[in-house]
């Protein structure tokens, strides 16, 4: 009997690990994929335009995947939704090498897309499968952790690719040795998913909806709750923040400090991600003493003043803020995408494929921030994550407290005497 609780707990924790491995494996691919295409777009001799398209390709990939995720973890399971995902954006990332050969424009955005497609539906089974991974009482702690492993692999990713290309020589040519790169991780992505279908997952992992349950009506129940509506709003708020504080940080770094040099301005992305990096342990080591959801309180009211003082000061305060609001926002979409799925049972497949459609709707939005160039408008442009976190901190407050005193039934009226 010990030996088989013994052997239970520890396909548990493999399968635990396994899971926590693909977001390692999210963050390193994505990142890689931004931190080598401008040099890939120099290779292939790409116009503006074209390179702007191929940026957003992986945001193509998840307009158009993340809500069909959904059909394939209500009726194929978690585990199988994870092992589609991997095989599909390896199938991405391997079709990069002969649109590259090919110097094929519209072949390299239909293989990026496709990269961003699996990227998408990792994402949206994977997630939710961490919240399910135990109980609902450590469901946000579990989550936060899970997601410290994605900054993780993109400071790994950031390391690799600025080796690869520091004195690399870029030429009409450069670009197979870049891809061949990227071909690797397609490669640990395929081997990865080797070794999660030889494992066994807990029954959670491997549930399945009825064969004459339907996906679409299922994306109606999630959204007539209030609280989840609010949730979606927050992680929506959130989601845009972050990428407005990733995305701009090595420019906004040189338009407030002149004086940086390109290679430091890109050394504060670095310190960026580290202090999300630590963030995500740090928070739920905090959550031992503070209740989760005031806590998300606290570090969103944190994030907003970061986001105020940089957006107002210039020099180094204004990019000691710029990481401190990253530290600060480090455990704000998975907590609330823990606490949002965490009492939804069968909804939950649903409900994170509507959580992450409407969340990364904000790369659109940010799309067109990126042609916005002027250093007077770049210096300002921290005012948007500080009034979105501002209403980060309503919401929140508002979630805590709705978890704090839940409704309860009413009483039975007392029996009547005689």
């Amino acid at each position: 009997m010990d030996w088989e609780r013994t052997k239970a707990v520890t396909g548990f924790w493999i399968a635990v690990a396994l899971t926590a491995a693909t977001f390692t494996l999210w963050g390193f691919a994505h990142r890689l994929y931004s931190t080598l295409l401008p040099e890939l777009a120099a290779a292939l001799l790409l116009t503006p335009i074209q390179a702007d398209m191929a940026r957003s390709a992986i945001a193509i990939g998840y307009f158009l995947m993340t809500l069909p995720a959904a059909f394939i973890s209500r009726n194929l399971g978690y585990k199988i939704g994870i092992l589609f995902g991997i095989g599909t954006f390896a199938v991405g990332i391997f079709l990069l090498y002969p649109a590259v050969a090919g110097h094929s424009i519209l072949f390299f955005i239909a293989a990026a897309s496709v990269f961003g497609s699996g990227l998408a539906i990792v994402e949206v089974t994977a997630s939710p499968l961490v919240v399910f991974l135990g109980s609902r009482d450590g469901a946000i702690q579990r989550t936060i952790l899970a997601a410290a492993l994605s900054p993780l692999g993109a400071l790994a990713a950031l390391y690799i690719g600025h080796k690869i290309l520091t004195g690399a020589t870029i030429n009409p040519n450069s670009g197979h040795s870049l891809v061949e790169l990227l071909t690797t991780v397609g490669i640990a992505a395929i081997a990865l998913a080797f070794v999660m279908e030889l494992a066994k997952f807990p029954p959670v992992a491997e549930a399945r909806v009825a064969s004459n349950d339907r996906t679409l009506p299922s994306f109606l129940p999630p959204l007539r709750i209030q609280r989840f509506r609010i949730a979606v709003l927050a992680l929506f708020l959130c989601l845009f923040a972050q990428i407005i504080v990733a995305g701009f940080a090595p420019f906004y770094s040189l338009t407030v400090m002149p004086s940086l040099t390109p290679a430091a301005a890109q050394m504060v992305l670095v310190w960026a991600y580290l202090a999300l990096l630590i963030g995500r342990f740090v928070g739920p080591l905090l959550m031992v003493r503070v209740a989760p959801m005031r806590l998300l309180v606290i570090f969103s009211a944190g994030a907003t003043l970061c986001a105020i003082i940089s957006a107002a000061s210039s020099g180094p305060v204004a990019i000691a803020c710029l990481v401190g609001t990253s530290f600060f926002m480090s455990i704000l979409f998975p907590a609330i995408f823990a606490d949002a799925l965490r009492d939804l049972g069968d909804m939950a497949k649903s409900a994170a494929a509507i959580i992450m459609f409407v969340a990364f709707s904000g790369t659109g939005i940010f799309a067109l921030l990126a042609v916005l160039n002027a250093p007077k408008i770049v210096h300002l442009i921290m005012i948007l994550p500080a009034l979105c976190f501002a209403a980060i901190t309503v919401l929140s407050e508002r979630l805590r407290r709705t978890e704090a005193h839940p409704a309860l039934p009413p009483e039975p009226l007392p029996a009547r005497k005689g």
